[in-house]
């Protein structure tokens, strides 16, 4: 009898000893009870290494973008002269749209400098052999520089010529569209080139057609006919 009551009594400690206790958990059972309870916070990850920093010498940090150096240390091209010449038959230009910046006048060419000289209209009359009528027109190239684009005028009392002409015609067409203009020797005029490119607007410069005639002629105004220039073309000087 003593033996067949042992047998349960046994079977019953034996089960309630692989009970773990609460000590006896491992790590991973403590964990999950834990977050299972929501009272327990997620393992913080080990932190990354920083990134080491990048050379400051390195050339390609410290070079110059020229489309943004101007901007980026805070300055305005300001400027100090004009030219008053043909384009280069190299570049495409365009006409300010505006007609208050275009005017028919008289120049005198120095061929020899290749500059020009303004002719105030009191001494035109005077100089009949030397003056030059023409349209001056505010244009610009593909590098925002301005200049001052002369076309000879046709002359009211003589015969068209076609230099003239197709000059006068390009500075039509450049108002709405860039273009290039090369002497064609064999036609005897200008040849006009269209750029074919979607090229961007032109950057025309915050000045009057006054502010560019001062910088264009500022020691070019010949008011009188005792000026330098005149002085040496008659040959008293």
């Amino acid at each position: 009898m003593s033996d067949s009551n042992e047998g349960p009594k046994r079977r019953a400690r034996k089960n309630v000893n692989k009970a773990p206790k609460p000590s006896e958990a491992s790590d991973g059972e403590l964990f999950d009870e834990q977050r299972d309870d929501g009272q327990g916070d997620p393992p913080t990850p080990p932190a990354s290494d920083p990134k080491p920093p990048s050379d400051p010498f390195d050339p390609a940090a410290l070079r110059i973008n020229p489309d943004t150096a101007a901007g980026a240390i805070g300055v305005k091209r300001k400027l100090l002269s004009v030219r008053c010449e043909k384009p280069n038959k190299q570049e495409f230009v365009r006409v300010h749209p505006d007609e208050a910046f275009r005017i028919d006048t008289a120049i005198i060419q120095d061929k020899t400098n290749r500059e020009s000289y303004l002719v105030a209209p009191a001494l035109w009359t005077e100089l009949p052999d030397f003056i030059s009528l023409v349209r001056l027109c505010v244009a610009v190239n593909r590098h925002g520089t301005p200049f001052l684009w002369p076309a000879t005028l046709p002359d009211p009392n003589g015969r068209p010529m076609d230099w003239h002409t197709s000059m006068l015609e390009a500075q039509e067409l450049a108002i709405k569209h860039w273009v290039r203009v090369q002497a064609d020797m064999s036609a005897g005029s200008y040849a006009v080139f269209e750029a074919t490119g979607n090229l961007p607007d032109p950057q025309w410069p915050e000045l009057t057609f006054q502010d560019i005639l001062k910088l264009a002629f500022k020691t070019r105004f010949i008011d009188s006919m005792n000026h330098p220039f005149l002085q040496e073309l008659f040959g008293a000087a």
